[in-house]
């Protein structure tokens, strides 16, 4: 497995909260992380880019490749023709789901739908 890069800064946060904030404390890296796990099947590029209407081409290749150096993503490539590169949640990152699930239930709570 490649070395795990994380933002710079991050080892010196002393905040357990703080640090997975930095991780995934952003509006896209969250809505990818749930459309993962909705799907529980890995998807690829432009299934992620459909579900995720508003999102630009370079954000979610920024957050995807972000995510996958901080060993929440894993992206696998398949040699085939054409090459597919698909995207899966690492063990890390399924047990994100003990995260955004209190989010969801929060939100159910206090929000009309």
């Amino acid at each position: 497995m490649n070395e795990l890069k994380f933002p710079e800064g991050f080892e010196e946060v002393e905040c357990p909260a703080e640090k997975t904030i930095l991780l995934i404390g952003n509006k896209w890296s969250l809505l990818i992380i749930r459309e993962l796990i909705l799907a529980d099947r890995p998807l690829r590029y432009n299934e992620l880019a459909k579900n995720l209407k508003k999102i630009s081409s370079r954000t979610l290749s920024k957050k995807l490749k972000n995510m996958a150096s901080y060993g929440i993503i894993k992206k696998t490539i398949i040699d085939d023709s054409p090459i597919k590169v698909e995207y899966t949640l690492t063990e890390k990152g399924r047990e994100l789901y003990k995260v955004t699930q209190p989010m969801a239930d929060w939100s159910k709570k206090w929000h009309k739908f």
